[in-house]
C-alpha cells in the first residue's frame, strides 16, 4: 500500500482505517510535522489566553522556581502552629493536643466567634472542633476523625489573628528593642515594617477605590542615615532584650541624637524609590496584559452578537411588512436585543477602563524597632561575648566557607549564587540543570537552598536561627546544612540533608546544636 503524495485527509482515514500500520502512523506523523508551525500555535495561545494557565514548558519552569521559592520560605506549619497555640488560649480558647500534629479544640471563645459574625464570609466558625491541625497531611488518617486544616484563610485563624493585631497594634508603633545575637559588630539599626499597596479604578461600597494588591516590606536604617532592605521575616531571627538588657540600651539610647531624626521620612523614602516602583511595574504588566485581552474578547463577542441581531431585526422587518410574522420574535424584540448587547458591552468596557486605572498608594509604616548586635550589647553591659574570635577573624571564617561551599557546587555542575545578604534562611541558592534533573531522580526540583555554616578548626557546637531551621523543614529534600571547619587556608566541608527534625519554640530565636550529633543524625550527602 503506498501512502506517496496523499493528503493530510486521505492519511487521516487512512489512520482510522488501518490504524495499527506503523507505515501509516509514521508518514501521518512526518505529514503532521511539517504541516504545523508551532510558533503560530505558541503565538495564537498567548493571544487568546485569558487565563494564565495556558502556558509554554519556559514560563512552567519560572513558576516551578517560584514555588520553590515560596514554599521554602512559608510560614506554615510550624511557625503557625505555635502562634495559633499561644495566640488562641490567650483569646481565652481551650485547645489541648490529641494524636501527632493534631489537637482538639473544646471551646471557641465568644469573642473568637463574635469578631468571625463581623469580618467572616463563608463558613462561620464553630463553638468547637473535635480536631485540627496545621499540616495537611494529618487531616485525613485512617480510623480517627478528620481534621480541619487551620492555614491562612480559615475563618478562625483570621478571627484571631484580628483580634491579636486590634489589641497589639499600638505596640507594634510604640517599637521594641530585638537583639541579633548572630551580629557580632557594634552598629545598631532601626527596623521598619512598611505596608505598600496597589489600587486600581473600581469604587467600592465605602466609596475607597479596591486594592488588588497588597506586599510587606522590611527596611532597615542605619547610624549613617543609609537604607536597606532587611530581608525575609528578619524579625524571626531576632529576640527581645532582657529587662537588664533593655536598660543597658535605653541609656545609650539616649546620647543617640540620630534616632531622634526623620528616621521614618528615610524609610518612606527607600520605600517610594525602590520597592513600590517594583511592586507597581510588576503588578500593572500582570494587570494590563489580561486586561489588553479581555477587551478584545468582549468585543470580538458581543459585536459578533449585536450584528446577528441587528440583521435578525432588519430581516424580521422585511418578512414582517410582506406579512410574514414570527409569533416568538418579533423585529422590535430582536432589536430591542442589540440595544441591550449594546449597552452590556459599554457597561463592561467602562468597567475595565476603571481597571486600567493602577496607581501605587503611599508607603504606611505599621510598626519599627531598635536592633542591637550582640557585639553592641556586650559592650554595652561591660560582659564578653564568650567568644575567642573577633568580629574580622569571624567574617575571614564566614568567607572562608562561603568560597568553598560556592566552588563545590560550581564543580559538581550545579549554578551557585551567594544570596546570604538577603536573609532568606539559607546563604547559597544552587540551580539544578535541567539536564541533570532528569537524570538525577532525587534532585527533581530545580534548586537548591544550602546553608553554610564556617566553623573554626575544633568547634563542637553550631548555632542555627529559627529562620533557617523553618526553611529546613519546609524543603527537607533540598534543603543542606553545609558545615565548613576552616584551618588556615585549608578547608574540610560535609553536607547534611534534613539536619533538624522539630521546629523550635515560639519564643526561639536560634537553637545550639552539637555538630558531631548532627552529623550521626542527619544524612550525608558530600565531604571533601
Amino acid at each position: 500500500m503506498s501512502f506517496e503524495n496523499k493528503s493530510l485527509r486521505d492519511l487521516l482515514i487512512e489512520a482510522v482505517r488501518y490504524g495499527n500500520d506503523p507505515e501509516v502512523r509514521a508518514r501521518l506523523n512526518q505529514v503532521v510535522d511539517h504541516s504545523m508551525n508551532p510558533d503560530k500555535f505558541k503565538e495564537l495561545i498567548k493571544e487568546q489566553a485569558l487565563t494564565d494557565d495556558v502556558m509554554d514548558v519556559h514560563s512552567v519552569n519560572a513558576i516551578r522556581e517560584d514555588m520553590e521559592h515560596i514554599e521554602a520560605h512559608k510560614l506554615q506549619p510550624h511557625f503557625i502552629e505555635s502562634f495559633f497555640l499561644e495566640a488562641f488560649q490567650t483569646l481565652g480558647g481551650k485547645i489541648r493536643k490529641k494524636e501527632t500534629g493534631r489537637y482538639q479544640i473544646t471551646s471557641v471563645s465568644y469573642a473568637v466567634r463574635n469578631r468571625d459574625m463581623q469580618i467572616g464570609y463563608g463558613e462561620p466558625v464553630l463553638k468547637r472542633y473535635e480536631r485540627v491541625c496545621f499540616d495537611k497531611e494529618y487531616c485525613v488518617i485512617p480510623g480517627q476523625a478528620p481534621a480541619e486544616l487551620i492555614c491562612p484563610g480559615h475563618p478562625l485563624l483570621e478571627a484571631t489573628i484580628d483580634l491579636i493585631r486590634e489589641k497589639n497594634v499600638d505596640v507594634m508603633k510604640r517599637g521594641a528593642v530585638f537583639i541579633d545575637d548572630s551580629d557580632f559588630s557594634e552598629e545598631a539599626r532601626l527596623l521598619f515594617y512598611i505596608e505598600d499597596a496597589v489600587q486600581d479604578g473600581v469604587t467600592l461600597k465605602d466609596g475607597t477605590r479596591r486594592t488588588i494588591s497588597k506586599h510587606v516590606h522590611f527596611v532597615e536604617i542605619k547610624k549613617d542615615g543609609s537604607a536597606s532592605g532587611a530581608g525575609y521575616a528578619p524579625y524571626l531571627d531576632y529576640r527581645a532584650a532582657t529587662d537588664e538588657e533593655y536598660k543597658a540600651v535605653h541609656d545609650w539610647m539616649k546620647s543617640q541624637d540620630w534616632l531622634c531624626k526623620d528616621v521614618e521620612g528615610i524609610a518612606k523614602g527607600y520605600a517610594i524609590q525602590h520597592l513600590i516602583p517594583e511592586h507597581f511595574a510588576e503588578v500593572k504588566k500582570r494587570k494590563e496584559t489580561m486586561l489588553d485581552k479581555t477587551e478584545k474578547a468582549v468585543k470580538d463577542r458581543l459585536t459578533a452578537e449585536i450584528q446577528y441581531w441587528d440583521f435578525r431585526a432588519g430581516d424580521l422587518a422585511q418578512k414582517e411588512a410582506a406579512g410574514k410574522t414570527n409569533s416568538r420574535l418579533n423585529s422590535k424584540l430582536a432589536a430591542r436585543r442589540a440595544e441591550e448587547l449594546e449597552n452590556r458591552m459599554q457597561c463592561r468596557l467602562a468597567e475595565i477602563e476603571k481597571e486600567r486605572r493602577i496607581s501605587p498608594m503611599p508607603p504606611v509604616i505599621t510598626g519599627g524597632a531598635l536592633v542591637i548586635p550582640r557585639g553592641l550589647l556586650h559592650k554595652l553591659t561591660a560582659t564578653s561575648s564568650g567568644d575567642t574570635f573577633g568580629h574580622g577573624d569571624r567574617q575571614s571564617v564566614e568567607y572562608a566557607a562561603m568560597n568553598a561551599v560556592i566552588q563545590i557546587e560550581t564543580s559538581l555542575g550545579y549554578r551557585p549564587t551567594d544570596v546570604s545578604a538577603s536573609k532568606c534562611g539559607y546563604d547559597v541558592e544552587s540551580y539544578v540543570p535541567e539536564g541533570m534533573r532528569k537524570r538525577m531522580a532525587v534532585y527533581a526540583n530545580a534548586l537548591r537552598f544550602i546553608e553554610v555554616k564556617g566553623r573554626a578548626k575544633g568547634s563542637t557546637t553550631v548555632t542555627v536561627s529559627k529562620n533557617e531551621i523553618l526553611t529546613a523543614l519546609n524543603k527537607p529534600d533540598e534543603f543542606i546544612l553545609a558545615i565548613v571547619e576552616v584551618d588556615g587556608n585549608d578547608t574540610h566541608t560535609i553536607y547534611l540533608k534534613q539536619p533538624f527534625k522539630n521546629a523550635p519554640d515560639f519564643t526561639a530565636t536560634s537553637v545550639n546544636y552539637d555538630i558531631q550529633d548532627l552529623i550521626e543524625e542527619s544524612e550525608v550527602l558530600y565531604q571533601k
